[in-house]
């Protein structure tokens, strides 16, 4: 390839612009924007995030510098021959390397260069780790293709030595070099070259793992996190606004993310919200609400009190199921807006472990808080499905005259959706969002890495501590070891004593805060434990319990929840009520079944259908479910139905009945907990010691002789020996956020699990023959088709469209009629 007329950073619309590229694709205005935008996270970003990891404020001149020279550095490497060909004459060019790796080689080992890039040698060397990693794609496996031809890097054209001159003033270097004939790179010594790409990719990493010695105190390695972070940050930025405009004049990215991260939530917003949750619990139709104060005679319980003045950075609230942790949560948050309102622009983002819980506390608190819909936003992998869902199904009454949910769904959706999608959270005050937002930035995951100038300026809220996997719960230690000074509230009805030693031995600042004790101590369970000869659903004590519960309700509802360990058991229940149905029993009560095996938009009106069944009073229920309910279900039961499962677990479904207990008046709902013959065998999917562990925690509770609460369950848990020790070094292993220093890679957020997502053939064939003229799906209709199976070796031979395997009609049938809304969803053949 001949030398270009001009260095393209992208590729852009030729017919568009026949007569010259515009700005946004030149690599001369690429490099000025990222810089621009890294000099603004600095200054808007730097001290805040410094404040937040616990840095000495003298460092931040150097990370300015670093964060500054980072930028420049990163696409100095796309001025190469093979990058040019890709972005012009042929997008399916292959690279000898990729440009960010090239960008290091030029001034880490070539002479000129290197000698030239004259910073600080620490400077120097975070910056380019920095530039080298802003892919995500750097580490000890990069390598060159060796049978690729030989790569120029353009080191003579006149924009690259533009680039060199604007960089060294930036940075207050000398002038650059004057280069007379371009750089030659070959992946083999048979080519004529000036760098033998193989030999320096050695060459570097072996100098960058001599370096990690100069980052084992941990506050060099935050500083080096930050850097690497807001770094990505700032080119994602300057790629995303550039795009949008043809000219450089016609945009300013220091305005951008001035104007983004200057939203915030105020104190009167979050008291407004508390105020219509109030209001809710009442009997009183929205038309005769004062949200302007509280209910009269309304009063929050003790423990909300306590955990809203605690003023320490990390809070942990255990308090049982049902007992108010949310609005305790609100609580805390508005005091930590009073706190730091004149310091900081204040978010809140509220983290839950799954989708259905995630959507569920938004539309109960977010949706209907009043704050505008373009300020927050509901944040997971599926969230415009659930957004559509809230849109179309919302059955709920004004809540201030002419707003109802369902449109404040509809335009968050749309809001959403305008948003540039990868910096949707820097101008969100209120995000509810799943866990891996947040914790996903230890993983290297690349939204949460976008998302981290919005973390750094916002308290965080962890609900349901206890359901996060050992790797995730891994990844929160070191989330907060790392970053002291970010307020941050747990929260969890029940949490291994190994864990709660965890917590303390990272934060020994925790302040441990209990659920209100008239709460806890209410009699809200009669537990029995059975033995199941055969299996539950053909059990004559569970069949009368259900039939008592729903035709002898007094002041019951009748509603009944069944939770079933496994998907196949829970259909095979499912199918045994509907033939007892046909038989005369339970006329006229609706009848489902909720679990993972859905397309994710069945799945979704499932919920939603779920959640306003179990909410209409006294009209029966029979409800049958697996683990989604643990924590996805926001509902009160009055007989439960539970397989045998881990302690945690247990107490989750535990905290599914009765929910609604507030006094003493309250009788006790029963529960019965089903054996499981052959652990060896059927134990999944949990480990056979944690359900030998739950029968001896049942026996214990029943050994009391007494109705339970809440304080009970966990008063026993407490009470059982657990000498495993949490393995923190491992965790920080895993976070190669802060433990990657020269390598970065995207990691693991969660444990892998036994399931994976597939599109059905059906629903492939049909989006094929409505969309001819496309290659693949777009990712919103993936995420709305796609249905979760059992992994099987199978899969790997199935074809994949937009890296999804498509499931043949032969090995995955799928039960679910689309006009009655009834099935049990998909299976193996």
């Amino acid at each position: 390839m001949t030398q270009p007329s001009r260095l393209l950073a992208k590729s852009y619309d030729h017919k568009k612009y026949p007569d010259h590229p515009p700005a946004y694709a030149l690599l001369i205005q690429h490099e000025r924007d990222v810089s621009e935008a890294c000099k603004s996270l600095a200054e808007v970003m730097g001290a805040v995030a410094f404040f937040n990891a616990g840095l000495d404020p003298e460092w931040l001149p150097n990370f300015k510098l670093s964060l500054c020279a980072n930028g420049w550095s990163q696409d100095l490497g796309k001025g190469n021959s093979h990058f040019q060909s890709m972005v012009t004459e042929n997008p399916d060019t292959k690279q000898l390397l990729r440009h960010e790796t090239i960008s290091g080689l030029l001034l880490f080992q070539y002479p000129p260069l290197k000698t030239w890039f004259n910073l600080p040698e620490e400077i120097k060397i975070i910056a380019l780790w920095g530039a080298m990693g802003h892919h995500r794609k750097f580490d000890q496996h990069t390598s060159a293709n060796s049978l690729l031809p030989v790569m120029k890097v353009y080191v003579s054209h006149n924009d690259f030595n533009t680039i060199l001159t604007e960089m060294a003033e930036d940075l207050n270097l000398e002038p650059p070099p004057q280069f007379q004939q371009d750089l030659i790179i070959s992946g083999d010594t048979k080519n004529k070259n000036d760098i033998f790409a193989i030999e320096v990719l050695d060459d570097i990493c072996y100098d960058f793992d001599n370096y990690k010695k100069h980052f084992q105190d941990e506050k060099k390695r935050r500083l080096l996190a930050l850097v690497k972070g807001f770094g990505i940050c700032a080119d994602v930025a300057a790629s995303a606004i550039a795009k949008g405009n043809e000219e450089a004049n016609q945009y300013c990215l220091q305005e951008f993310i001035r104007e983004s991260l200057s939203v915030h939530l105020n104190p009167k917003e979050l008291t407004k919200l508390i105020h219509i949750w109030a209001w809710k619990t009442t009997e009183l139709p929205p038309k005769k609400w004062n949200i302007n104060q509280l209910p009269p005679g309304f009063k929050f319980l003790d423990f909300q009190n306590q955990v809203a003045a605690s003023t320490s950075y990390l809070t942990l609230a255990v308090a049982g199921c049902g007992s108010g942790k949310s609005i305790a949560a609100y609580l805390w948050a508005k005091k930590w807006c009073e706190e730091l309102e004149e310091s900081t622009h204040f978010r809140l983002i509220f983290c839950l472990p799954t989708t259905g819980t995630t959507t569920e506390h938004f539309k109960d608190y977010a949706l209907e808080s009043g704050i505008p819909e373009e300020q927050i936003s509901l944040t997971h992998s599926r969230s415009f499905v659930d957004l559509e869902m809230l849109a179309t199904t919302s059955d709920q009454e004004e809540l201030e005259p002419d707003t109802k949910p369902e449109d404040v769904a509809i335009n968050v959706l749309k809001a959403q959706q305008d948003k540039i999608e990868s910096l949707a959270l820097w101008s969100t005050k209120l995000t509810v969002t799943t866990v891996d937002t947040v914790l996903g930035l230890m993983a290297n995951a690349r939204r949460s890495i976008y998302s981290l100038p919005a973390l750094m300026q916002s308290a965080i809220v962890f609900d349901e501590i206890h359901a996060l996997d050992e790797r995730m719960f891994g990844h929160l230690m070191v989330f907060m070891k790392n970053f002291p000074q970010l307020p941050v509230l747990l929260m969890t009805a029940s949490l291994p004593e190994n864990r709660l030693q965890a917590i303390q031995n990272v934060r020994p600042d925790i302040n441990l805060i209990s659920g209100d004790s008239k709460l806890e101590e209410l009699r809200r369970y009669e537990l029995e434990y059975i033995q199941i000869k055969d299996n539950t659903w053909n059990d004559e004590t569970v069949w009368n319990a259900i039939q008592d519960c729903l035709e002898n309700r007094g002041e019951n509802n009748g509603k009944v929840l069944w939770i079933c360990n496994r998907v196949d058991w829970a259909n095979k229940a499912y199918k045994q009520v509907l033939e007892k149905i046909k038989l005369g029993c339970f006329p006229d009560i609706p009848v489902n079944v909720y679990h993972s095996r859905f397309r994710y938009e069945d799945r979704s009106y499932r919920h939603r259908q779920v959640i306003d069944n179990f909410n209409k009073k006294h009209q029966p229920m029979l409800l049958i479910t697996t683990q989604v309910a643990e924590m996805s279900l926001d509902i009160s039961a009055d007989l439960l139905i539970s397989d045998l499962a881990s302690i945690p677990s247990l107490i989750q479904r535990l905290g599914r009945l009765n929910r609604r207990a507030k006094y003493q008046s309250n009788p006790p709902k029963k529960a019965i907990i089903c054996s499981i013959n052959n652990l060896d065998k059927n134990s999944n999917p949990y480990p056979k010691n944690e359900l030998q562990d739950a029968i001896q925690w049942l026996q214990n509770l029943i050994n009391l002789s007494c109705t339970l609460s809440q304080k009970d369950l966990s008063d026993q848990f407490s009470f059982m020996e657990n000498h495993q020790e949490f393995d923190y070094k491992k965790a920080e292993q895993n976070a190669i956020f802060f433990s990657g220093l020269w390598q970065t890679r995207p990691g693991m957020t969660r444990d892998p699990g036994y399931t994976i997502s597939v599109i059905l053939q059906q629903d492939y064939d049909s989006w094929k023959k409505a969309n001819s003229n496309k290659q693949k799906p777009t990712q919103e209709w993936l995420r709305k088709y796609e249905v979760a199976i059992p992994f099987k070796n199978q899969v790997l031979k199935w074809d994949k469209r937009a890296g999804v395997p498509i499931a043949p009609d032969e090995d995955v049938i799928y039960d679910y009629d689309q006009i009655t809304k009834l099935g049990t969803g998909a299976k193996w053949l």
